[in-house]
């Protein structure tokens, strides 16, 4: 009679028919019309919840990442700086340029006053060109291209730093969400045990202490699922803040990530994130700046030569002088106070030297997360591998017990033993598979740079 709510819905290549067509028989009793609705609404609505993954934008770890990049505010500010840093290095260019001023002067004195006699105003226009400064301007050009290295370099640090943070919360999230899955079986499978002693107490084949141990099995299994329910949504909400936006479950579990491959060596793989790494590339400019520094300081101890050119306009001296041009051949010095020039340079080679241990401070770390996570990636396979063979083993024990529990020639401890020995396996399996993947998209990412791992948001 009703065909209210009847639609299909697609789940991938299938269809799934939500709330079917109701008929009513003459001898059955009749519904009221709301009630049958109502009815109808509930089943349509109970498709949509489990359907609602299908409909949910599979997002990858690549799109992760790049929407962060795009969108985290550290990045815009290392752009700005980087765009300063450009800015700066136009002007130390401009340095070798002339340089223009304007000086005007009006004066006011007494009528007995014989140094000016003349106008009351006069203005000069003048155009200084440096010829010699003792590698002042270039030194200062050199640090100003470091500065643009080192602004750059920093851009590529925050954008890894902050791709290696998503890695993380992913993988943290990826835990959570395999452990939860293995505690939900073993929720399911603890749930069948209890009613099937539950059954046998009443019966009075087992004792009450076998349905305690059950209880208290599942409490325990209930407080672990609590758990690795609040760090998934803890790894939700640290992607939701890289990303500035929420994350869901189910549309991470629509792609979920897979671990990258290590094919090179351990040498090859070191040389290359040493090669790539942009934290050392910072530390390297750096150093190269504190070097520009120390040519910047021992020309403050040469004299600068320059050559001026002026025209000036009315003369506060002589009444109704002409208009006068002038062209002057100088030599000016920055020597500064006492022997500061010399304590300027010994601290500009102090802060080089300190520049350069910085590079090699900053290669050993690298070095260091590079040989962990290389032993991480290579090992994980293995662990895998054996765990899937205890996994097998456990299952098939764990099934050998229920039956021998049955037939008495086993006990409800070794029953119970075993089943918690199968979700600890399973637990075991999560963190090594989450192991994995962090560890190879953490490898990639320093040794083959972010090209390796990102790719255009669609």
């Amino acid at each position: 009679m009703f065909n209210l709510f009847k639609s299909r819905l697609p789940t991938g290549r299938t269809t799934v028919e939500c709330a079917p067509t109701c008929r009513q028989s003459s001898s059955s009793s009749p519904l009221p019309c709301g009630r049958l609705i109502l009815i109808h609404a509930i089943q349509y609505l109970s498709c949509l919840v489990i359907l609602l993954p299908s409909f949910c934008r599979a997002e990858t770890l690549e799109q992760l990442i790049s929407t962060a990049l795009l969108e985290h505010p550290t990045v815009q500010v290392q752009e700005a700086q980087r765009q300063a840093a450009e800015a700066g290095l136009d002007s130390a260019a401009w340095q070798f340029y002339p340089t223009p001023s304007i000086a005007i002067e009006k004066v006011q004195t007494s009528a007995s006053d014989p140094s000016y006699r003349g106008d009351s105003t006069a203005a000069t226009l003048r155009l200084q060109q440096p010829l010699w400064t003792g590698g002042r301007l270039s030194a200062g050009l050199k640090k100003a291209e470091a500065g643009v290295m080192t602004s750059q370099a920093s851009l590529e640090e925050v954008r890894q730093q902050l791709a290696l943070r998503v890695v993380q919360a992913y993988g943290d999230w990826l835990t959570a969400h395999l452990r939860s899955q293995a505690y939900d079986k073993s929720m399911a499978t603890h749930v069948h045990l209890r009613e099937l002693v539950k059954r046998r107490v009443e019966q009075g084949i087992s004792a009450e202490n076998d349905l305690t141990l059950v209880v208290s099995r599942l409490e325990s299994i209930v407080a672990d699922i609590a758990l690795v329910h609040a760090q998934k949504d803890t790894a939700l909400a640290r992607l939701g803040q890289l990303l500035g936006r929420r994350v869901e479950t189910p549309a991470l579990n629509a792609a979920i990530a897979a671990p990258r491959p290590v094919n090179a060596d351990l040498q090859a793989l070191l040389d290359q994130a040493l090669s790539v790494n942009p934290t050392i590339q910072k530390a390297q400019a750096q150093a190269l700046a504190q070097e520009a520094a120390i040519s910047e300081r021992r020309a403050d101890l040469s004299p600068e030569v320059y050559v001026r050119a002026e025209r000036q306009y009315g003369n506060q001296t002589y009444s109704n002088a002409p208009t006068e041009n002038r062209v002057f051949l100088g030599v000016s010095s920055h020597f500064g106070a006492g022997l500061s020039s010399l304590s300027a340079i010994e601290s500009a080679k102090a802060q080089h030297q300190a520049a350069l241990e910085e590079v090699v401070a900053q290669s050993r770390t690298v070095n260091e997360q590079v040989m962990a996570d290389y032993a991480l990636a290579t090992s994980s396979e293995r662990r895998l591998t054996a765990l899937k063979t205890a996994l097998k083993a456990a299952e098939e024990v764990s099934r050998s017990y229920d039956r021998q529990f049955l037939a008495g020639r086993r006990t409800w401890q070794d029953t119970m033993n075993s089943v918690r020995e199968l979700v600890q396996i399973e637990v075991q399996m999560a963190d090594t598979v989450a192991t994995q993947l962090l560890s190879s998209w953490r490898l990639s990412i320093y040794t083959q740079g972010l090209e390796a791992v990102v790719k255009e948001v669609s």
